[in-house]
């Protein structure tokens, strides 16, 4: 396959030519490329720009890396919007303020990604997206190379890799949903997310697990709630029903 550019007849405009296609991957590539600029063209065009893009955070191929790596993408896009002002606000993330639940979730990372072998450097003088962009993807990365395989020694006890797996999915998916609700923000992420975390959260929070503290009872939630609501819900956290 290649790509080239190509000028019109007019020799005004050049043409993005792909070669070498196969019928189903022209389509695939078809749909990619207008979708792309079409929110190239709402960026530029509107005062409000694209807005959040949901098809970027459902991955084809869904697991343990890829949805945590999509539930980056979501916690980064409302951190990207924290200002100064936001730090002491209240968070669904019970006594935390947007501050100490940032300075949790950089501990978290930090701790999940030294388990994992990880060279781990936090630039806590970073604003909150760079910061925790920086231990998130150090994390990711090598969770991704070691696999979730076997079991990993977070320090107060030997997990299952998929349990540890669960953890920090659980960690940037749920902690973006409390940083967007105390700051207004719309949380926009995929049912293929939000579905999968699900299933990790009900192997993950145990009836032991909430002895220790560390997540309150599961919460009621309406019959046609959503995906990303029963998750919300089942953490512990109070959803509108």
């Amino acid at each position: 396959m290649s790509i080239t550019l190509e000028p019109d007849a007019d020799g005004t405009t050049l043409r993005l030519v792909h070669d070498g296609l196969t019928a189903e991957q022209a389509a695939a590539h078809a749909e990619g490329w207008n979708h792309y600029l079409d929110r190239l063209i709402a960026e530029t065009s509107s005062p409000a720009g694209a807005g959040p893009d949901e098809w970027s955070a459902a991955p084809d191929s869904i697991d343990h890396i890829s949805s945590a790596e999509a539930s980056l993408a979501v916690l980064l896009g409302v951190l990207r919007k924290l200002t100064p002002e936001d730090r002491e606000k209240a968070t669904p993330c019970e006594n935390f303020t947007a501050h100490e639940l940032l300075e949790h979730l950089a501990g978290s990372l930090k701790h999940i990604g030294g388990a994992l072998g990880a060279e781990v450097t936090d630039d806590a003088g970073a604003g909150p997206e760079v910061r925790i962009a920086g231990l998130a993807q150090a994390a990711l990365e090598a969770f991704s190379r070691r696999g979730v395989e076997g079991t990993i020694d977070m320090g107060f006890a030997e997990l299952p890799a998929t349990v540890v797996a669960g953890i920090i999915n659980l960690e940037l998916l749920v902690h973006a949903w409390d940083f967007a609700t105390a700051t207004g923000q719309e949380l926009v992420v995929s049912d293929v997310v939000t579905d999968h975390v699900e299933a990790l959260a009900l192997l993950t929070i145990s009836d032991q697990v909430r002895a220790s503290g560390s997540f309150a009872a599961a919460q009621p939630v309406a019959e046609t709630a959503s995906s990303l609501e029963r998750l919300i819900a089942f953490t512990g956290r109070p959803v509108a029903v």
